[in-house]
């Protein structure tokens, strides 16, 4: 089966984004996001459900991440 590179771009995109979030870099959801794109679009091309639904649940999880940020010192009251 050919999956055209969008196998290789998910696994660079992924180790790529757990680097920059180890980092504090918030821009790493975006990147995560990416590569949980990216898998899904690989489980369409394979037929694989439970990889198509794990790449769902996990694009969510970084939209939250991305949106539940916070930069030390702005919680609630500092």
């Amino acid at each position: 089966m050919q999956l055209y590179g969008i196998d290789w771009l998910a696994t660079i995109c992924g180790l790529t984004g757990v680097y920059l979030l180890g980092s504090q870099k918030r821009y790493g959801f975006l990147v995560m996001m990416a590569a949980s794109t990216s898998w899904a679009t690989v489980g369409v091309m394979i037929g694989s459900v439970p990889l198509m639904l794990g790449s769902v649940v996990f694009f969510c999880l970084h939209v939250r991440g991305w949106f539940k940020w916070r930069k030390e010192g702005e919680a609630v009251g500092m």
